[in-house]
């Protein structure tokens, strides 16, 4: 049998090569292989990383509450009420039929220095009024979008209280749940039974 020239050799050669080619950029267009899956994974966790940040459900349609002149803003369910309670403060209201419909949140803003010491103002806060008996069972950090935060929660004249302080450059925020008083005139408090509205809610404040 007659071999082949180099010439034609040559071109079977070049032939396998251009398919060879050919085959390696569809595989890349198309999305074949490791590497676009690990594209589209990376994709797909940028969508959800909001929903990480906040305890609202995705499901559970939101409003923002912004104020410029105190320098935060809330993403909050859009079943909450907002009542302005003075020039800077204000209360939510959660919906009537809300498992935490009995209870506030009250926000109010005060002027802060950069570089004060957030204990000594928590404390003289808290203790503002002599009358009161203050007793505190424990301090933790909170994390909040902007700031820094502290939740303080003991008794105010044997009343169980949470509060929470959020601290800016220009602000501090007290944070203020607490159980809405009866019609029969029992006192309000921030027991733990408003702690899940709490939780809902600090995820959403941003500075």
């Amino acid at each position: 049998m007659k071999k082949p020239s180099r010439g034609a050799l040559y071109s079977w050669m070049l032939i396998a090569a251009m398919a060879a080619g050919g085959t390696f950029l569809a595989v890349g267009h198309f999305g074949y292989g490791g590497d676009v899956s690990t594209g589209m994974s990376a994709a797909s966790d940028a969508d959800i990383a909001p929903e990480e940040t906040s305890a609202v459900p995705s499901s559970v349609p939101t409003q923002i509450f912004s104020d410029p002149n105190d320098g935060y803003s809330l993403r909050i369910p859009a079943s909450w009420s907002v009542e302005h309670t003075g020039a800077d403060a204000i209360a939510l209201h959660p919906a009537a039929s809300s498992s935490a419909a009995a209870c506030k949140i009250e926000v109010s803003a005060f002027p802060f220095s950069p570089g004060a010491d957030t204990a000594d103002w928590i404390s003289h806060r808290i203790g503002a009024d002599p009358s009161l008996s203050v007793a505190e069972r424990s301090s933790e950090a909170v994390s909040v979008d902007g700031g820094t935060g502290v939740k303080w929660v003991g008794t105010i004249d044997d009343i169980p209280t949470t509060l929470v302080y959020i601290f800016s450059d220009q602000h501090a925020y007290e944070v203020a749940p607490s159980v809405i008083a009866a019609s029969n005139g029992a006192a309000a408090d921030g027991s733990a039974r408003c702690d899940d509205m709490l939780q809902t809610f600090l995820p959403g404040f941003t500075i």
